[in-house]
């Protein structure tokens, strides 16, 4: 295998945009990737079964990064020498990398019962209740196995619920929609595993990640090359940004900012510096965000 850089991307607010569902603008950079021979590998907070569908979408062929690094998917033969600890489903490797869904489910409550707050996991709401995927139609929260997504209904409860998980050395994570209890694995984690079994294999790509959200931004300080997307109003999220300095920031939002910034990249340009202003003082040399905000935020 000969493999020189790799590309690592989210999905909502990336490839796919959130309000319109839209993602053909997207499509001629996937090509071009293609082409290249250059792996794209989706890392998301969602179930394996719906970043599988939007693999097939685009016609990818590496590997996945689910549930917010909980388990790494990589297909059969992508790697010669396997994946140590992995377990074959299907055509895929699969490496859990989390604990699992009921230890975090149960630490949820324990959580939310120490900051009295009320949270409500997407896996218990009536399919009218839960929120859309940014895409592809209504989340299959069912199909989640190795986390519990959930909302609050206030910031301020938000932020006592952040508090309290990290003293137990755990740690609420703000995504797209909905909100994610971390204990332990990532995506920065799961990229880094990939990463590793890649030297296995003899080769080291330079990666480029691109993200948009405060449970992106483990994975966004695992490259080489960082990039943001703006939300549709142009903002750049100031959790992710305070997450990630030095990254680079696309010009526009959804897969047509997406679509730019890795054309960007394979013909060798720069893009905008992210403004030092956008990151709040003393947030940036944090080793991970305090990711907290409502959900109605992604």
């Amino acid at each position: 295998m000969t493999l020189d850089r790799l590309f690592v991307s989210g999905i909502g607010g990336c490839l796919v945009d959130p309000a319109t569902r839209d993602y053909d603008p997207a499509r001629p950079a996937v090509a071009a990737l293609a082409n290249l021979g250059v792996p794209l590998v989706l890392c998301s907070s969602r179930p394996r079964r719906e970043v599988e569908l939007v693999s097939r979408l685009f016609g990818l062929a590496a590997p996945m990064i689910v549930e917010n690094g909980a388990a790494l998917v990589v297909p059969d033969g992508h790697l010669p020498h396997g994946v140590p600890g992995g377990q074959r489903e299907g055509e895929h490797q699969v490496l859990v990398l989390g604990p699992p869904r009921q230890r975090l489910r149960d630490a949820l409550a324990e959580i939310a019962a120490a900051a009295r707050v009320e949270v409500r996991l997407l896996a218990d709401l009536p399919a009218g209740d839960r929120p859309a995927s940014g895409g592809l139609g209504a989340r299959p929260s069912a199909a989640y196995e190795y986390t519990d997504p959930f909302l609050v209904e206030r910031e301020p409860e938000a932020v006592a619920l952040a508090r309290v998980a990290e003293a137990r050395g755990l740690r609420v994570a703000r995504g797209e929609r909905v909100f994610h209890l971390l204990g332990g694995a990532d995506k920065g984690l799961a990229l880094r595993t990939l990463l590793s079994l890649y030297e296995r294999e003899g080769i080291r790509p330079r990666a480029v990640a691109l993200g948009a959200w405060p449970v992106d931004v483990p994975m966004l300080r695992a490259v080489h090359r960082p990039i943001v997307l703006p939300g549709r109003d142009g903002r750049l999220d100031p959790d992710v940004v305070a997450g990630a300095p030095g990254a680079e920031r696309a010009r526009s939002a959804g897969p047509e900012g997406w679509n730019d910034a890795v054309l960007a990249v394979l013909t060798g340009r720069r893009l905008p510096a992210v403004p030092a202003e956008h990151a709040p003082a003393g947030r940036a040399t944090r080793p991970a965000p305090r990711d907290v905000g409502v959900a109605a935020r992604g």
